[in-house]
C-alpha cells in the first residue's frame, strides 16, 4: 500500500536555474525513473504521451542506474530560484533524491557536466543549494526535517515515529488537504495512470 507524506518548505538554489535547467529537471520528475534505452539522463519530450506499452515490462519496472526509485518529485520553481514537493502522494526517499539532483545536475562539477550529452548543454552547474523541508508521515506520524546547507543535505527526526497511529484515521488537517485536493478543478493527478502533464523540452 505505502504511505503518503506531507512536504512543506522549500530549499533555494542560488544561481537561479536557467530556462533550460527547469525545462530539464521539470521534465526527469514528471517522467518514469526506469530503465531508459538513451541512459538515466533520458527524459521523454512529451512525458504524457508514455504508456507502459512503451517498455518492456522489466524495463518498466526497473529504476534507472543509479537513481533512488521510479519517480523524483522535487520539482523547480517557474522562476529556478528554488526546489519543493511537486504534490504527489507517495514520495519515497526523498534526501536520496534531492543529494541526486544536486551530485549530477546542480553542483560545479556534478556528474552530467562531463557526459558531453545535448540535453545539458544549457546547463551552467554552478548551483548552491540551501534550505529546509519539513515532512510528516501519514502512517506513523513521523516529523523531519531535510536540511540543505552548502549542497550537503542531512535529515533530522523533530518528532519520532509512533505506531499507535498506523492505520488510524485520518488527522483533521490530513482529511482537509485531501478535500481540498479532491474539489480542486486542477486535481492532482495520479502519475500512476500515466496522466503526466506535458513537458517541453528545448532542442
Amino acid at each position: 500500500m505505502g504511505y503518503t507524506t506531507d512536504f512543506i518548505g522549500h530549499v533555494d538554489v542560488r544561481p537561479s536555474l536557467n530556462d533550460q535547467e527547469i525545462a530539464y529537471l521539470t521534465a526527469f520528475s514528471e517522467s518514469r525513473r526506469c530503465v531508459r534505452d538513451g541512459g538515466p539522463y533520458d527524459v521523454p519530450g512529451n512525458p504524457r504521451a508514455e504508456s507502459y506499452a512503451d517498455f518492456e515490462h522489466d524495463r518498466y519496472n526497473a529504476t534507472a542506474l543509479g537513481q533512488p526509485g521510479l519517480w523524483c518529485d522535487w520539482v523547480p520553481c517557474w522562476d529556478g530560484c528554488c526546489l519543493a514537493f511537486n504534490g504527489n502522494e507517495k514520495f519515497y526517499d526523498p534526501v536520496r533524491w534531492l543529494r541526486y539532483l544536486i551530485a549530477h545536475f546542480l553542483k560545479p562539477r556534478a556528474a552530467a557536466s562531463g557526459t558531453g550529452l545535448a540535453c545539458f548543454a544549457g546547463f551552467t552547474f554552478d548551483h548552491v543549494v540551501e534550505g529546509m523541508v519539513v515532512g510528516c508521515r501519514r502512517d506513523n506520524k513521523e516529523l523531519y526535517a531535510i536540511v540543505a546547507r552548502n549542497n550537503r543535505v542531512t535529515e533530522r527526526v523533530l518528532r519520532p515515529a509512533d505506531q499507535r497511529y498506523v492505520d488510524r484515521p485520518p488527522l483533521p488537517y490530513e482529511a482537509a488537504i485531501d478535500r481540498q485536493v479532491e474539489s480542486s478543478p486542477r486535481r492532482r493527478r495520479r502519475r500512476r495512470d500515466g496522466l503526466d502533464p506535458v513537458i517541453p523540452i528545448p532542442p
